[in-house]
C-alpha cells in the first residue's frame, strides 16, 4: 500500500532526476566535434580494455569470480 510520503519521495525523485538530465543534456550540446571524438574514444578503450580484464579472469580460473554463500541453520 503507497503513502503519501511515498509519492513525496517518487515526486522529488523524478524532479532530481529531471533536473540532472537537464544539465547533462546542455553540456552535451555545448561539447564541440573534437570533444566528443575524444569521450567516444576513451569509451571504445574503456570497453576494449574492461573485457579484456574479465576475459582473463575467466581463462585464468574455473571457479566463478562470485561464489554465493548460503546462510545454513
Amino acid at each position: 500500500m503507497a503513502t503519501n510520503c511515498d509519492f513525496s519521495r517518487s515526486s522529488l525523485l523524478m524532479e532530481q532526476y529531471r533536473r540532472e538530465m537537464e544539465l547533462v543534456a546542455v553540456a552535451l550540446q555545448e561539447e564541440s566535434q573534437d570533444e566528443r571524438e575524444e569521450r567516444l574514444g576513451l569509451v571504445a578503450r574503456a570497453w576494449s580494455l574492461t573485457t579484456a580484464c574479465f576475459q582473463s579472469q575467466l581463462d585464468s580460473s574455473d571457479e566463478p569470480a562470485y561464489t554465493p554463500v548460503l546462510a545454513h541453520k
